[in-house]
């Protein structure tokens, strides 16, 4: 018998945009921070929309990061209209349409040094709900038990986010697949689902997980709504957790299963009404502090940003600035990028903005950012960077002496180190590794 499933992953409630943000600006009811509220808002979207769906789906997965706190670097709990928000929502979906939801533990809304976990506290609010936590995770490997849930028409097996340089220290490695491969078995013959957090970026997607057979792995990790393979889709985060994001479609998948046969992925958008924009202004050669802030007004008109405040509607913006002046050095533009932030911001001003930052590209040694988000740019820093390292190879002229695959491993090894994706420090034998 055929399943239906809606996939969403990345919901991150209690993201708190602070860098650049107008102060004082609330959502309705002052419960939240405005910008906070839209994560808030999406949530609930995309749970009524999952209810409209005809013919109604079997199970709702939720792929990891429901919260967005805590994490490595961020230890606090969500705030608490977060956990409000997942409480009620998921209370009034389960009782207004008797759709199960099964939600598994992502890296963010964990706590790192804790057998604890946030998920578990929801559950006794929603006593309906099914969720997968890594301590389940850490206890089915222990005791030799699968991590499964078996629903009426389908079977899904769990697989929580779980760091492979902790396993690599573990000396787990071989212990995580063997559990995989022994006991995350199928054993009927109808629509059998995996839900995993995770990405080839960090190392925590794990191979062993596509050689099982299972008809549809359900991906979170990556804000991408993008295909990995044929039966494995991440259904993206349902809001622009960062400027990175801006151009990305964002919402969920309706996937239908058939025993032994590739799924049918049906993906669904969200439309917002807050623009989020990441742009590139170039400075001239001649440029003063006065010319520049005049080719910034010229934008912020050109793009309909000049006009009354509007809460719905603020944007939210980042710019970034590429190239350099002779009469004006980055110190000064850092001034007059700051002066222009408090004049745009302000509760008087004629712009209808919710948040401004910006990113200066000039030399190594001369950079001056205010990029929003600094407490996660570096979890994304580059979404795919041996394929944009070898983009940018491609407009060099390499010296034929040189392996242009040795460069592009330096490079995507450096990164990872450098954004903490690899503990230790960069040596040759680190290259070697994957080998």
């Amino acid at each position: 018998m055929p399943a239906r499933i809606a996939h969403i992953s990345d919901t991150h409630l209690g993201s708190r945009p602070s860098n650049g943000v107008r102060h004082n600006i609330w959502s309705e009811g002052m419960k939240a921070q405005l910008l906070e509220n839209d994560f808030y808002e999406r949530f609930a979207e995309v749970f009524t929309k999952i209810a409209e769906i005809d013919p109604s789906v079997d199970l709702v997965v939720h792929a990891g990061d429901l919260y967005n706190s805590p994490w490595e670097k961020n230890p606090s709990q969500p705030p608490l209209q977060a956990q409000i928000t997942a409480m009620t929502v998921l209370q009034e979906f389960i009782k207004n349409t008797g759709i199960p939801v099964l939600i598994i533990e992502g890296n963010h809304g964990m706590f790192k040094f804790f057998e604890v976990s946030l998920l578990e506290s929801l559950k006794l609010a929603v006593p309906e709900l099914s969720v997968a936590t890594q301590q389940d995770l850490k206890k089915a490997i222990r005791e030799g038990t699968p991590l499964e849930f078996s629903f009426e028409n389908l079977d899904v097996f769990c697989f929580p986010f779980i760091d492979s340089a902790v396993l690599r220290s573990s000396n787990m490695i071989d212990i995580y697949d063997d559990w995989i491969t022994t006991y995350q078995k199928r054993e009927r013959l109808r629509p059998t689902v995996a839900v995993t957090h995770g990405m080839k970026l960090d190392n925590t997607l794990y191979d062993a997980i596509f050689s099982m057979g299972y008809d549809y792995i359900a991906l979170g990790h990556d804000h991408r709504q993008v295909k990995h393979a044929p039966n494995a889709w991440y259904s993206g985060s349902p809001e622009r957790w960062s400027f990175r994001e801006a151009s990305e479609k964002k919402g969920f998948l309706i996937i239908d299963i058939d025993a032994g046969k590739n799924p049918d992925i049906q993906p669904h958008h969200l439309e917002f009404k807050r623009p989020v924009l990441n742009e590139t202004i170039s400075i001239s050669d001649d440029d003063t502090a006065e010319s520049l802030a005049d080719k910034i007004d010229d934008w912020f008109s050109t793009n309909g940003l000049v006009a009354d405040w509007d809460s719905v509607s603020a944007a939210r913006v980042r710019l970034s600035f590429e190239g350099t002046s002779k009469r004006l050095s980055t110190f000064d533009l850092g001034i007059a990028l700051e002066n222009t932030r408090q004049k745009v911001l302000s509760h008087k001003s004629e712009y209808n903005l919710a948040q401004f930052v910006w990113d200066i590209k000039q030399s190594a040694d001369a950079g001056y950012s205010s990029a929003a988000y600094p407490e996660i740019e570096s979890e994304y820093l580059i979404e795919d960077p041996e394929a944009d390292f070898n983009e940018y190879l491609e407009t060099l002229e390499i010296d034929k002496n040189f392996d242009v695959e040795t460069l592009t491993k330096i490079a995507v090894t450096s990164l990872e180190f450098a954004v903490g994706k690899r503990e230790g420090k960069m040596t040759s034998d680190a290259l070697q590794e994957d080998e």
